[in-house]
């Protein structure tokens, strides 16, 4: 075999190798991705397989490598990349008193009342309750809304909605002056100190009110009569008067 031959037979056998070499590692991968696969399969079902391991270690290298990307792409951060860090203790309190405090809107004409921003939920009411609060702050904001408010102002034809937006606050002022009459005079100061000014429990108990328990529980009773009036023919269910309800049926029947 001469020296050409022989050159010729070893470029063969190189390109044949890397021929195999190439199908090795596309089988390889092919593998890889099967596997995968498998694993994808596994971890969205919630099985803790070899393969759902892999596919999550896997995940979390591919986003961190996605992640170092874009912060070296975006030193600034200015497409939020990087989620800042949560604010220690001391920062929160000092954000805490920096907040706003309550702050009382004063009516402009000064011949209403004045109206209180809410700053406390009211929060473990029932649907009825919640229901009955925004009936009640609905017609005292009709209610008291100023004459030189929009929908009061005549048009330049003469017309407007003047006469439409009067009755309706006139119809408001009724229903508050009813509904006034029917709680009395210690329910209505309690509802409007919570629906109107957004006292909760916490803060009728630092002004000597009894405990949260207590101050809630009258809420909730003062809410009950407000949504029975405003919805009378809808009956809400009572707990206290279903528990004694039962203890009632329950003892006549032991008696009999």
């Amino acid at each position: 075999m001469t020296r050409a031959e022989k050159l010729i037979a070893a470029a063969r056998l190189a390109r044949a190798r890397k021929g195999y070499e190439r199908s090795l590692a596309h089988d390889l991968e092919r593998e890889h991705a099967r596997a995968m696969m498998y694993g994808a399969q596994d971890w969205d079902a919630g099985r803790d397989t070899e393969w759902a391991q892999a596919f999550v270690a896997l995940r979390g290298k591919v986003e961190g490598a996605e992640t170092a990307k874009r912060k070296a792409g975006d030193p600034l951060n200015l497409t939020g990349h990087t989620k800042p860090p949560k604010p220690g203790k001391v920062e929160r309190k000092a954000r805490a008193k920096a907040r706003p405090k309550q702050e009382t809107v004063v009516d402009p004409d000064g011949i209403f009342r004045k109206v209180e921003v809410k700053g406390v939920s009211l929060r473990g009411l029932e649907q009825h309750q919640m229901r009955a609060a925004a009936d009640f702050e609905r017609d005292w904001n009709t209610a008291f809304r100023s004459l030189r408010s929009r929908g009061f102002e005549p048009a330049v034809d003469g017309g407007g909605h003047g006469s439409r937006e009067h009755l309706a606050r006139v119809e408001a002022q009724r229903r508050l002056r009813a509904l006034e009459e029917r709680l009395g005079e210690r329910d209505w100061i309690i509802l409007k100190a919570v629906v109107l000014y957004g006292a909760g429990p916490a803060e009728a108990h630092k002004r000597g009110a009894p405990q949260h328990v207590v101050v809630s529980h009258e809420i909730k009773r003062v809410l009950n009569r407000v949504a029975a009036y405003y919805r009378p023919r809808v009956r809400h269910r009572d707990a206290l008067l279903d528990a004694c309800a039962a203890i009632v049926a329950e003892m006549e029947c032991n008696a009999c």
